[in-house]
């Protein structure tokens, strides 16, 4: 058996990572729980891949006995990995986050010649809505 306080950090990323599937999908989680995963031997990588498409399955038509038995399998698949890799425990919340919304790009281009407030304009402006910052490149 595993030890409380791992058991309660596994049980509150299990019910986030559930919550995280079913708002973002199994696709945008996938590479977050074989990130997590990554000291796994394959047959922990390949269950937890499995998990989340069970999960996103489970979640089709959510209810919360389906929510409430995607993180329970969950709960016991990060616990015995923060067993063997108690390093990884500094990685738990990272794993439960939902993943960012993809970010909607606009490009702009504005040429010629007339009157656009203030003068001629020659250039173009990109809008990354919703996504990070390039840090004004």
């Amino acid at each position: 058996m595993y030890d409380a306080e791992l058991m309660a950090v596994a049980t509150g990323a299990a019910g986030t990572l559930v919550a995280a599937i079913a708002a973002s999908g199994a696709e945008k989680m996938r590479l977050k729980v074989a990130h997590f995963f990554r000291l796994a031997t394959p047959d922990q990588q390949r269950a937890a891949a499995q998990a989340v498409d069970d999960t996103a399955a489970q979640l089709t038509s959510p209810s919360a006995e389906a929510q409430e038995l995607a993180a329970t399998v969950w709960a016991q698949l990060i616990a015995q990995y923060l067993a063997e890799h108690r390093g990884a425990m500094s990685e738990v919340d990272e794993l439960a986050m939902p993943a960012p919304a993809a970010s909607k790009v606009w490009n702009q281009h504005n040429t010629g010649a007339g009157t656009f407030i203030g003068g001629d304009v020659h250039g173009g402006m990109t809008v990354n809505y919703g996504g990070a910052s390039d840090g004004g490149h």
